[in-house]
């Protein structure tokens, strides 16, 4: 008794039965060579008929699942390498920068030196902070979740914070915000923002951080 080429793969391979039963339209048993093919491969096709289904049904079944396989395992190893994010990407998932401890420690002080008078205590900003003064100037916004900074990239706050209301001049839009780049240095600005973000819920940290790397992006461009 031997078996042949065939038989070996759809007895052997990790096939369902039934699915093996319908591709091979000859019985997956052992069988002396000598024995008539032609008459089994017949009696399989006429009970096959007999019990309402066919060989073709079930290889069209296998030759679907093959290719949604295959597919995914596509998809999959396409993926596997990306690590960060485009602008407008859906899949990639930027990772939020931790905020060190002492830097939002700095900030904090920093932030009730200098910016607490006008942006409030708990970061709330002015009251009815969205009217304009009787000069045109805008109040000085909250920087908690109430307010709009976590919409903008680090560039952006770090020169509003750098400028003052002297970067809107050109908007024609009136600020009384003064210039800190002269009297704050870099890392006590940095702290500032920092100490701000630490208050925000995780998911508007999210989305800060993304339209930090859009800036980004933009500035490399």
């Amino acid at each position: 008794m031997r078996y042949s080429y065939l038989e070996k793969f759809f007895h052997f391979a990790v096939i369902p039965r039934s699915l093996r039963r319908g591709i091979l339209t000859l019985p997956v048993r052992k069988i002396p060579h000598s024995e008539d093919w032609p008459a089994l491969r017949y009696r399989r096709v006429r009970n096959d008929r007999e019990k309402g289904f066919s060989g073709q049904r079930y290889f069209l079944l296998l030759l679907v699942w093959v290719t949604a396989a295959c597919r995914v395992i596509s998809s999959s190893s396409d993926g596997a390498g990306d690590t960060a994010t485009s602008p407008g990407s859906v899949l990639a998932v930027p990772t939020i920068p931790n905020l060190a401890p002492d830097e939002i420690r700095l900030g904090q002080t920093v932030y009730a030196q200098q910016c607490a008078s006008c942006h409030g205590v708990n970061l709330e900003g002015q009251p009815d902070w969205k009217m304009p003064n009787e000069d045109g100037s805008f109040r000085a916004p909250p920087h908690d979740a109430s307010g709009h900074t976590w919409h903008h990239g680090d560039q952006t706050l770090l020169d509003a914070v750098r400028l003052g209301g002297a970067r809107l001049q050109p908007l024609n839009v009136i600020s009384a915000m003064p210039a800190y780049g002269e009297l704050l240095s870099e890392q006590e600005m940095t702290a500032v923002l920092i100490y701000i973000k630490s208050t925000w819920p995780k998911d508007l940290q999210l989305y800060q951080w993304e339209a930090t790397l859009r800036e980004q992006t933009q500035e490399t461009e």
